[in-house]
């Protein structure tokens, strides 16, 4: 066996080795040079988009940004702002915009530039996107030769003109309540829009309105153009009724027209109107009437009516006032369906509420206010010009024939005039003619008494004026009155007697005509009372009482000489308060230690309250008090003096017997020789046996104390006077001295002596 056959043979390689040549660099720089190429694709592109570069200059500039802003045409993005700066005056900004290569067409004469922002009210909201993307700039109607120089607007410009539609002007003194965009309504059924407000060279308004071209027949050259308002309220003797047009309406106003089948030319585009302010004005286009009244109270332009069988046929348009006549012209205008009722004999009357001897008239102008009634005549003939009559001439001349004329003077006559009623005790016996001034520029009332009571008016007959309402208060009392309705109206005059019967009035008699029934019943000669304090005081309103009932008046209040005199008279058959001695104070609210008094005057009114004096002789002149409380005047006592070289004690301190109050001090002066000091004094009248000629006071103010083994006491009851206190004390003596009468005088000890305390006399009232 061979053993070499057997050895494995050596792996031959038979493959062969190649050898590639590589190059990297040619992948490397593809996507570079691919980046490249589309930068400078899109920088191309960018560079071929611009177009030119304008400035537009604007007083402000809020919320626009470099690099951000957009100018904004029809929508579509046009430009970009670049810069915004400053001008050299400092007064206005300009910004720079770079537009776009398509609206390089905006670079041009007319183009307007405007800010826009958000806009919210009741009328439009507008510039909503604003919130979100920033303020834009806007552009609109380019045109003309190119320019890169522009002002912008701080507003919008005015609503465009839409293809078709066609302008039509409306003037007036002033338009109602209209916004930009406004509908307008040709019976009921939008016809447009308003495009505009603004006024003329002359200052009058102008409304621009744009209409359909479906709407242009029915504009013609008798249309007749209103405001339309926003909603109607109407009130009547049938109740009320709310009417609202429509939401636009409410929010915008809104505009109506028609020309109410009078044939007329269609009309050309901007031609000019008149803007009348309701429906009914538009619908009363006659010919123009001019009617003459000597009264025109109540007439309104553009609302008093011209009412015909109590219906409206037409309407004022216009008052004027011609001073060298003293007549007032009214210019209205008819419903063309009733023209022919403007005869040359034709009545004119305005209608208002009137007060007379017939009656109550024209009641429901309270409600629908004056208005023009129209009598027409028989006449064949028309006419334009006519003189008016006032709805109670008639009554007014009817009433002064066979009745007793007189006037009635005052120094003012508010809410009186011609038709006031003049009653006597509640009866209407006359009626005012006329209310005129004397050549001195007093009021002057010419009246009228009806022949039937002609003879009540005498030469003592007194004349006053009543409220048409009147209240009534005091404790426990709260009355309101209305007299009447002719009073409501008219207000009121009343007349009576009081006192002497007198004689019977002549004709063209002249009387006082007083401001309330109080000072008319006050008849009496005039009394002066002099006081150092008048507050409160108040001519015709302040009252003399005596016993707390009203018995007269003040009348005059004048100051002089640091003093305040108050001139007053009684009603008849009070002339005991004339006498000497009498007691005049005046009574107003007082708080105090000693408690409140006089608060009815916090109701009432201050008031002066009398004491009669004693004395059978009479005066017209008195020195009254200021300090005397109700109470005691009303009790009236006892007046006294009472001297000390000096005391504390003052007004309102209590007078005390046994410790009971029997009086007042009511005033505290200087003698005559200014060495002491004199208290006057009142003891109550059912107190007033207690003081003899030998009684004593004394000044029982401040604390007492005694001090014991066993007690210690302090006496401090007089503390609450605040004014301090005096007592009092009688000696015991039989018989007993005499009563003290009035004006008598006493000295007052500042201590008592002990013997004093221990008096304790029988004293009978008797």
């Amino acid at each position: 066996m061979n053993t070499d056959d057997s050895q494995p043979s050596p792996p031959v390689d038979l493959g062969e080795v190649v050898r590639v040549k590589k190059n990297p660099t040619l992948w490397v720089w593809i996507f570079p040079l691919l980046a490249a190429a589309a930068a400078g694709w899109f920088f191309y592109q960018e560079i071929e988009s611009l177009g030119p570069t304008i400035e537009v200059t604007f007083e402000e500039t809020p919320g626009i940004a470099e690099g951000k802003t957009r100018l904004t045409y029809r929508g579509v993005e046009s430009g970009t702002v670049e810069a915004v700066t400053l001008d050299k005056e400092l007064g206005g900004v300009v910004v720079k915009i770079r537009l776009k290569k398509f609206a390089a067409g905006l670079a041009t004469r007319d183009t307007v530039f405007w800010i826009e922002r958000p806009v919210f009210n009741l009328a439009e909201m507008t510039g909503i996107e604003s919130i979100v993307v920033g303020n834009s700039i806007q552009a609109s109607t380019p045109g003309g030769p190119p320019r890169t120089r522009f002002e912008g607007d701080s507003k919008p410009p005015l609503v465009s003109l839409k293809p078709g539609y066609f302008t039509v002007n409306l003037q007036g003194d002033d338009v109602p309540f209209l916004n930009k965009g406004a509908p307008v309504y040709h019976r009921g059924i939008k016809a447009g829009f308003v495009r505009s407000k603004s006024l003329d060279g002359s200052g009058d308004a102008v409304i621009e309105l744009s209409l359909a071209p479906e709407f242009r027949s029915t504009v013609r050259t008798t249309s007749r153009f209103w405001s339309l308002p926003a909603s109607r309220f109407t009130f009547g003797q049938h109740g009320f009724d709310i009417e609202i047009e429509g939401i636009d309406a409410l929010v915008q106003g809104a505009i109506s027209y028609d020309h109410f089948d009078r044939e007329g030319m269609e009309a050309s585009a901007n031609l000019l109107f008149p803007i009348l302010p309701t429906e009914f004005s538009a619908r009363c286009s006659g010919t123009l009437l001019s009617v003459s009244f000597e009264n025109g109270q109540g007439l309104l332009p553009g609302q008093t009516t011209v009412n015909y069988l109590g219906h409206p046929v037409g309407i004022v348009e216009n008052v004027t006032v011609d001073p060298t006549t003293s007549t007032l012209a009214a210019t209205l205008r008819l419903e063309p369906a009733h023209e022919n009722l403007a005869r040359a004999d034709s009545i004119f009357r305005i209608v208002r509420p009137s007060v007379s001897l017939d009656g109550v008239t024209g009641l429901d102008t309270l409600l629908t206010g004056a208005y023009i009634a129209l009598e027409p005549g028989s006449s064949d003939s028309l006419a334009t010009t006519f003189q008016g009559a006032s709805s109670d001439t008639t009554s007014a001349a009817a009433h002064a024939e066979g009745g007793l004329q007189i006037t009635l003077r005052s120094d003012d006559i508010p809410g009186l005039g011609k038709g006031t009623p003049l009653l006597h005790k509640g009866i209407v016996a006359g009626t005012v003619l006329e209310k005129t001034l004397d050549p001195s520029g007093t009021p002057l009332l010419r009246a009228v008494i009806n022949p039937a009571y002609q003879n009540i008016v005498t030469t003592q007959t007194r004349f006053w004026r009543f409220a048409a309402t009147s209240v009534k208060a005091g404790p426990g009392v709260l009355e309101v009155e209305l007299e009447n309705l002719k009073s409501l109206i008219h207000g009121g005059i009343s007349f009576d007697a009081f006192g002497a019967k007198g004689t019977p009035s002549e004709p063209g008699a002249e009387f006082r005509l007083y401001k309330t029934h109080a000072a008319a019943k006050a008849v009496s000669p005039p009394v002066r009372i002099q006081f150092k304090n008048g507050r409160g005081l108040v001519a015709w309103r302040t009252e003399v009482r005596y016993l707390g009932v009203p018995v007269g008046l003040v009348e005059n209040v004048e100051t002089g000489n640091g003093s305040v005199t108050a001139t007053v008279r009684f009603d008849n058959g009070h002339e005991t308060l004339r006498r000497k001695g009498s007691i005049y104070s005046v009574v107003r609210p007082n708080i105090s230690l000693q408690g409140i008094t006089g608060l009815e005057t916090l109701v009432s009114g201050v008031y002066i309250e009398c004491i009669p004096g004693d004395s059978t002789a009479t005066t017209d002149f008195f020195v009254g008090r200021s300090t005397i409380e109700s109470e005691e005047i009303l009790h009236g006592g006892l007046t006294l003096k009472l001297t000390a070289p000096e005391t504390p004690i003052t007004a309102g301190a209590p007078i005390v017997y046994r410790g009971i109050t029997v009086g007042r001090v009511v005033e505290k002066n200087l003698s005559s020789d200014s060495r002491s000091i004199v208290l006057t004094i009142i003891i109550d009248r059912q107190y007033a046996h207690l003081v003899r000629t030998t009684s004593r006071f004394w000044n029982s103010s401040g604390l007492k104390a005694s001090l014991g083994i066993l007690k210690f006491r302090i006496d401090a009851e007089s503390v609450v006077s605040q004014g301090g206190r005096i007592s009092l004390a009688t000696p015991e003596t039989s018989p007993l001295a005499p009563k003290a009468k009035s004006g008598a005088s006493f000295e007052l000890f500042s201590t008592p002596e002990p013997v004093w305390m221990k008096w304790n006399p029988s004293i009978p009232q008797n």
